[in-house]
């Protein structure tokens, strides 16, 4: 049987997985090969399947009945870009279980970054414009959004959101679930507690505890 690429699908049908369709083509056209058969999108309801989405492509199935259709193929991938934290782990541990998925790390042809200096796990999104620099660590299932940057030994772990236009400086550390808002600044040596919501346009200029938000320049946090 003739290879088309990995067979792939993409959870949710809202703007950003409309970007990330069109990301995963700017990839096969940046390779001049198909890297990714693309099937189509998942929704959270079985009422959806059918609907068109973007370019001809459909809801194909609901979160609920992924195994089964998962079944079809010998291996399958897997893309989860929400801009939510916290249900893009809930859909995870929801799926985890499906034996033949993978879940590549979908990244645009123009980011920069330095392969040897740079250490992804999976489910990674990087868009387009986005600059690591080095010595940086990233997790598992994060979204790194238009033209942001991360400076040196910075690590970010699973499931985080990072927005367009964000400056992350060297030495930081972002834990878990955290969603860095559009245009924020984080200065260096700064930690972001697990499940930390940092508002946009933010400047932080110190560590952000668990289960916080902070807002404004200097940012500062709310109740």
């Amino acid at each position: 049987m003739k290879w088309n690429g990995l067979p792939l699908l993409i959870f949710g049908s809202g703007g950003i997985s409309k970007e990330t369709y069109n990301l995963i083509k700017q990839i096969n056209i940046h390779q001049s090969q198909q890297i990714y058969d693309f099937l189509g999108f998942v929704e959270d309801d079985a009422s959806k399947i059918g609907k068109e989405i973007i370019d001809g492509f459909k809801v194909v199935t609901c979160d609920d009945k992924i195994r089964e259709y998962s079944d079809s193929f010998p291996v399958i991938g897997i893309v989860i870009p929400i801009g939510n934290p916290k249900i893009k782990s809930i859909i995870y541990n929801k799926i985890k279980y499906t034996e033949n998925a993978v879940y590549p790390n979908i990244i645009h042809p123009n980011v920069k970054f330095d392969v040897n200096n740079v250490e992804l796990g999976v489910g990674n999104i990087i868009t387009s414009g986005v600059n690591l620099t080095c010595n940086i660590k990233i997790g598992n299932f994060n979204l790194i959004n238009l033209n942001s940057t991360i400076g040196h030994d910075t690590e970010i772990k699973d499931f985080n959101v990072i927005n367009p236009l964000v400056a992350v400086s060297g030495n930081v550390i972002i834990n878990n679930n955290c969603l860095i808002g559009t245009g924020a600044k984080i200065l260096q040596q700064i930690k972001i507690g697990n499940n930390a919501i940092v508002g946009s346009g933010a400047v932080v200029v110190k560590d952000v505890e668990e289960n916080s938000t902070v807002v404004g320049v200097p940012a500062k946090r709310i109740k």
